[in-house]
């Protein structure tokens, strides 16, 4: 009897913690035209971080993946196109940064 008991009371706490649960998938919880904005201000300020890093030294394949960001936003691949456009945009940014501290201590640096 006390098994029994002990089983319900188990099964109706599993049950209830369920049942509060959010079922919804994370990306429908985004409207399409927030997640087309957020992507074309990601773009632009990849955009920005490339023309300021390139005064000091621009990595090698940065324009290459703000140029296939844009190519996945044209084929309506926004999710691909928004990890492309921040992957460029982080570059970009860790290149400035890169070229500002070689400039500032006379040697190469390699941030993380």
């Amino acid at each position: 009897m006390k098994k029994t008991i002990l089983l319900t009371a188990c099964l109706a706490l599993t049950l209830g913690g369920c049942a509060e649960m959010d079922t919804k998938p994370a990306a429908a919880a985004k409207p399409a035209a927030t997640a087309g904005t957020e992507l074309d201000k990601t773009i632009a300020d990849a955009e920005q971080a490339i023309a300021a890093a390139k005064k000091g030294g621009l990595w090698r394949d940065t324009e290459k993946f703000l140029e296939d960001a844009k190519k996945a936003k044209a084929e309506g691949k926004s999710d691909d196109a928004m990890k492309l456009a921040k992957k460029a945009l982080k570059q970009a940014q860790l290149a400035l940064k890169q070229s500002t501290a070689e400039a500032a201590n006379g040697k190469q640096s390699f941030p993380k």
